[in-house]
């Protein structure tokens, strides 16, 4: 059974883990800012005008809410790590894979629903008239609705991404841990071999 004090090491571990993931894609999403045409930090805003912000504010608070998402699936990824010995990220191969198939399942589970159900009408009724906006507000909604499909290819990618390199840093933290407890098990192993040696037979 995992103790309260090793759930509270993994969580810590896997939001430092999610945190270098997060910022590792920071310069990305402005990558598909200017890949599809738009201002520097659409991508952020578009996150900050679902909850009523605008301009600045609205980029400021979408940027702390994707920094405060990924920390919050490191520490996830981190916790459920060890619930199962197939699950421990053992090395460098399996802390990418096992990060990047997380990568998918936040895409899929939460990232595609919110785009698809929230951010998506917003953009549409900006790009039609619906919503009171700029005219290059609107400008803008109607590239964004222009490019979904690329979009979300990207977003794809990007999640993947993310995951993996989320992964790797979490595997490069619990490295010696592992090789510690490796290490101490071959011992045991060793030890209780040699007992059974030495016992005397009944």
């Amino acid at each position: 059974m995992t103790s309260g004090a090793e759930i509270y090491r993994m969580a810590k571990t896997g939001c430092i883990a999610g945190l270098v993931g997060g910022f590792a894609l920071f310069s990305s999403f402005f990558w598909i800012d200017v890949d599809v045409g738009v201002p520097f930090g659409t991508f952020y805003k578009v996150v900050g005008m679902l909850v009523g912000l605008d301009g600045l504010p609205a980029i400021i608070f979408g940027f702390f809410a994707h920094m405060l998402t990924a920390a919050l699936i490191g520490a996830i990824f981190c916790i459920c790590s060890t619930m199962h010995k197939l699950l421990h990220i053992s090395g460098v191969a399996k802390g990418i894979i096992a990060g990047g198939v997380t990568g998918i399942q936040v895409f899929a589970i939460f990232f595609v629903p919110i785009t698809l159900y929230l951010m998506i009408p917003m953009i549409s009724d900006q790009a039609i008239g619906h919503s009171l906006v700029s005219s290059d507000q609107m400008e803008i909604a109607q590239i964004l609705m222009g490019t979904s499909d690329q979009i979300m290819w990207g977003a794809l990618i990007l999640h993947v991404l993310y995951g993996s390199i989320m992964g790797l840093f979490a595997s490069f933290m619990l490295y010696e841990d592992y090789s510690m407890k490796k290490t101490k098990k071959e011992e045991k192993q060793k030890w209780e071999k040699t007992e059974s040696e030495h016992w005397p037979s009944t």
